[in-house]
């Protein structure tokens, strides 16, 4: 049976990931997170669905957490399998405004903390020749809009990290991957579109309705592609930077005027 460990496991892509992981059997899963009350929640449905699930309430952002979080998961499962870093900090941030506090909260949620993650869980996966890794990163790592500058800027760093890593490991049996993630619906998205930017309830439909595939990304998107980088079926494929997107990286839409 194979072991997986996912952050920001709690909701939104992170529980995405593992209902999907534990569907295509993958029967224990480490859910990280720091909102402990969800975690809890999340992880009590995830064991009633049939998975060995290990919760464990914290803050990525800390190294040395971490590290004991994935001692703790070696101790209790005795190995690590996959490892899925979905956990994110979206704090907005642009080139002129951001401080040092916010500019280190963003580096150590959306890259420090995959760094050292995937540096224990590596050094696991090493002594059995194979596991998979998972970066979440983001489309907005190809540049993003001035007001989430910071959060391009370490999204960006952690495909650079993907890419090394895997080169890094490819004879370890160790496949990295990552995939940029479009415009996805979650709590945190919705909370922040709601709270920050005054959109409506129904922000979701409305915008969803106007892109090519009439919706936003669902964590169950990101789920489907990540079951497929954790089989065989990618077993010949590293290092792989994935757009789960709708619109083409490097293109430009055509407007409707033009047409």
């Amino acid at each position: 049976m194979r072991t997986a460990v996912i952050t920001g496991g709690a909701q939104g892509i992170g529980e995405g990931v593992a209902r999907r992981l534990l569907k295509e059997g993958v029967g224990e899963i480490a859910l990280i997170d720091r909102n402990a009350e969800k975690l809890a929640e999340t992880a009590a449905a995830l064991t009633e669905a049939g998975g060995a699930i290990l919760p464990i309430p914290m803050d990525v952002s800390s190294v040395s957490d971490c590290k004991a979080a994935m001692a703790r998961v070696i101790a209790h499962f005795g190995k690590v399998d996959i490892l899925a870093n979905c956990a994110g900090n979206t704090e907005r941030g642009g080139v002129l405004d951001t401080d040092e506090a916010l500019f280190e909260r963003s580096i150590s949620v959306n890259l420090r903390a995959p760094f050292f993650l995937m540096q224990e869980a590596a050094r696991d996966m090493m002594t059995r020749k194979s596991g998979v890794v998972i970066n979440i990163t983001s489309m907005l790592a190809y540049g993003g809009p001035p007001q989430i500058a910071i959060y391009s800027i370490a999204k960006s760093a952690l495909v650079t990290l993907t890419k090394t890593a895997a080169n890094t490991l490819k004879r370890d049996g160790i496949r990295v991957y990552a995939i940029n993630l479009g415009w996805a619906v979650t709590p945190q998205e919705h909370k922040l579109q709601t709270e920050l930017h005054g959109m409506p309830e129904d922000w979701a439909a409305r915008i969803g309705a106007r892109l090519p595939f009439g919706r936003l990304i669902i964590p169950d998107d990101v789920g489907g592609v990540c079951a497929f980088l954790v089989s065989e079926d990618a077993g010949m494929m590293t290092g792989n930077i994935i757009d789960l997107e709708q619109f083409v990286a490097g293109t430009m839409d055509v407007h409707p005027a033009m047409l």
